[in-house]
C-alpha cells in the first residue's frame, strides 16, 4: 500500500483544524460564545459526515456497471451490488443531519455528540467492510481511520467535559 499524497494528507489534516477550535472553544469557558461553539462544532462534524458519505456514492458511480452472464449492463441504480454503496452514500448525512437537528432544535448537544460519534464510528466500520469488498482504496482506508480516531476523541472529550461541568483552562 503507498502513503496518500502530501497534498491529501495536508488537507485531512488541516479538515481537522475547525474540530479543534471548535471543540475548544466549546469546552474552555462558560459563555454564550460556548453554545455558538458548540453549535460550530455540530455543524462541522455533520458536514463532514455528509462528505464521508459522498465519496463513497462517488466510488459507486465512478466504478463501471457489470454486465451480467453477457447481457447489457443494469443502470447503477439498479445494480443489486450498487446498492449498498449508494446507501453508505446517503446514511451518514443523515446522521450528521438529525445530529444537527437534536443539538439546534431540542437542545440537546451533548445527545448530538453521541449521535455524531455513534455516525463517525458507524461509518469507519462501514468502510472497513467496503475495503474487503474493494470498493475503496486502502490509502483511503488508512487516512480515514487515522482522521476518524482524532475526531472521535475529540469529539468524546468535549462530550465528557460537557457531562462532568470541567473546562479546558489553557
Amino acid at each position: 500500500m503507498r502513503a496518500p499524497s502530501p497534498m491529501i494528507l495536508l488537507l485531512g489534516f488541516l479538515g481537522l483544524v475547525p474540530f479543534l477550535v471548535t471543540g475548544y472553544l466549546a469546552s474552555a469557558w462558560r459563555s454564550p460564545s460556548d453554545a455558538q461553539a458548540m453549535t460550530a462544532l455540530l455543524a462541522y462534524s455533520a458536514v463532514i459526515l455528509s462528505f464521508l458519505g459522498a465519496v463513497h456514492w462517488g466510488f459507486a458511480i465512478a466504478e463501471p456497471p457489470q454486465s451480467l452472464a453477457g447481457l447489457a449492463p443494469l443502470p447503477r441504480s439498479q445494480d443489486p451490488a450498487h446498492r449498498p454503496r449508494l446507501v453508505m452514500g446517503v446514511v451518514p448525512a443523515l446522521i450528521g443531519w438529525v445530529a444537527l437537528l437534536i443539538g439546534l432544535l431540542i437542545p440537546a448537544p451533548s445527545i448530538a455528540l453521541c449521535v455524531l460519534i455513534a455516525g463517525f464510528l458507524a461509518t469507519n466500520i462501514g468502510e472497513h467492510g467496503a475495503h474487503r469488498r474493494g470498493w475503496v482504496p486502502g490509502t483511503y482506508l488508512w487516512l480515514r481511520w487515522i482522521l476518524t480516531v482524532i475526531v472521535v476523541a475529540i469529539l468524546v472529550t468535549v462530550l465528557v467535559l460537557r457531562l462532568t461541568g470541567a473546562r479546558i483552562i489553557l
